[in-house]
């Protein structure tokens, strides 16, 4: 990332509204203790797209987080792989330790199978709580099929969005209730892409000829009715089941900007693509270009500050909100990407606001890593001095970090984590195997087919 367009990030800020009661106990000194935590994880929001837009006055929910909270780019890690990564997140821990180091691997039988819960070897933070009493729920996390028995709380793991299946599900008795709030497309999904103006992308507007990400452009409305599907399937954990530390993924902005740099405008990409052949593809180029492609992406963004204001208006002064991504995207060989191995990752974003946050306060240094230690220090937690990852102590008020010191223990492994019984349904894993060929992250099966969800099956697992 250019200097010039890590800057432009954070420029200015526009009110929304929060509470008058919220804002009194945000206020208030000393600050209280964190009683809650809301994580919203964004796959490839990127610092130098979410910058124009700020500019543009297009993301009001960004900017009030801003002003209220610590924030900036957040350091990735190679490879760039989103079930890696999110592992990462969620354990605090490098691939090496927690065990998931593919999207895919050869099991005993000799069959090509993506990696699920029962094959990480860590655990995550909210099992870690869950086990010390503080009830969690998880929403649509990377590699959490078969979910895992968490004795405190509840997980929809990721295979719910594609397969209506309650073994999707723990406890599974959440399942009929969930499943009735699934959207679908093009019945369900096109009116919402209207009524917010998400692209329904055609290959003859392209300005760049599609190739490899055709099956992102021929499933894309399923992937729109995913994201809307665990939208709505959050709000209604959040009103029905609460829990004391909330955490969901969303996926769009990822896999639009796949296929987003295709729609850029002629001239733009042509100028970046000629300056790259001529060595010339210096920081304001990229700007240009990173501002065009914002432009193109601004649907999608503004669809996430959407749902960030939303968990904005739901914070009550002791709650902490944790908005963060895997990595972000870059131009670079006539694409946007995030996988080029010669350069250091894209870097994602980090937001934090609630008590003891510092406000309007830029963050420097921060990782992947440092998310889970972070999320347990807020919660009262000691921080394992196995974690590859801190407390992210610069977000915090010296009095705060005063009044509730950070804590360390050796490991929480000293117990193996509880799994599933169930090892899953090989039906799963079919459909994770043709979503990851669909976006071309692996060889896939017929480009044609659809992530859509599929139903149970009739008999026994």
């Amino acid at each position: 990332m250019t200097p010039g367009s890590r800057s432009t990030l954070w420029a200015g800020t526009a009110f929304l509204a929060v509470s008058a009661a919220a804002w009194a106990l945000w206020s208030s000194i000393p600050s209280p203790r964190v009683e809650r935590v809301i994580l919203l994880g964004f796959d490839g929001a990127a610092p130098n797209l979410i910058g124009p837009l700020l500019e543009a006055g297009r993301l009001p929910a960004i900017k009030r987080l801003i002003e209220l909270g610590a924030y900036g780019p957040l350091r990735s890690a190679h490879p760039t792989k989103s079930a890696i990564l999110w592992t990462s997140i969620s354990t605090g821990k490098t691939m090496i330790k927690h065990g998931i180091i593919d999207w895919t691997y050869v099991n005993q039988a000799g069959l090509v199978v993506p990696y699920s819960d029962r094959k990480r070897r860590v655990k995550t933070y909210w099992e870690i709580l869950s086990e010390r009493g503080v009830r969690t729920g998880t929403l649509n996390w990377w590699v959490s099929y078969p979910p895992s028995p968490i004795a405190n709380g509840y997980i929809v793991s990721n295979a719910f969005k594609a397969r209506s299946d309650p073994s999707t599900v723990h406890p599974q008795a959440l399942f009929a209730g969930l499943n009735a709030l699934r959207l679908h497309y093009p019945e369900d999904v096109v009116p919402e892409m209207a009524r917010f103006g998400i692209p329904q992308w055609r290959e003859e507007d392209a300005a760049v000829p599609i190739t490899s990400t055709r099956g992102i452009l021929q499933a894309y409305g399923f992937y729109v009715a995913n994201d809307m599907t665990i939208d709505r399937v959050g709000d209604y954990l959040w009103e029905h089941e609460p829990v004391q530390v909330f955490s969901t993924y969303f996926r769009l902005v990822d896999v639009t900007s796949h296929l987003a740099d295709h729609y850029l405008d002629r001239g733009v990409y042509a100028e970046a693509v000629r300056r790259e052949e001529a060595g010339t593809f210096d920081a304001e180029a990229e700007a240009r270009v990173d501002k065009d492609f914002a432009r193109v992406m601004a649907p999608i963004y503004e669809s996430m500050d959407r749902t960030i204001g939303k968990y904005l208006g739901r914070l009550d002064g002791r709650t902490l909100l944790v908005v963060c991504s895997d990595h972000g995207f870059r131009f670079f060989q006539g694409a946007y990407s995030h996988a080029n191995p010669a350069q250091a990752p894209p870097d994602g974003v980090i937001f934090l606001a609630g008590p003891g946050v510092k406000r309007a306060h830029h963050l420097s240094g921060t990782t992947i890593f440092d998310i889970a230690p972070t999320i347990l220090y807020a919660m009262g937690q000691p921080v394992a001095a196995d974690m590859d990852g801190t407390v992210l102590r610069q977000a915090f008020e010296d009095g705060f970090l005063r009044r509730f010191p950070v804590k360390t223990i050796p490991s929480y492994e000293t117990e193996a984590r509880r799994v599933a019984a169930d090892p899953g349904h090989p039906e799963v894993d079919k459909d994770v195997l043709q979503d990851l060929g669909a976006i071309g992250y692996i060889a896939g099966p017929d480009p044609r087919a659809s992530p859509a969800a599929s139903p149970a099956p009739a008999g026994p697992h």
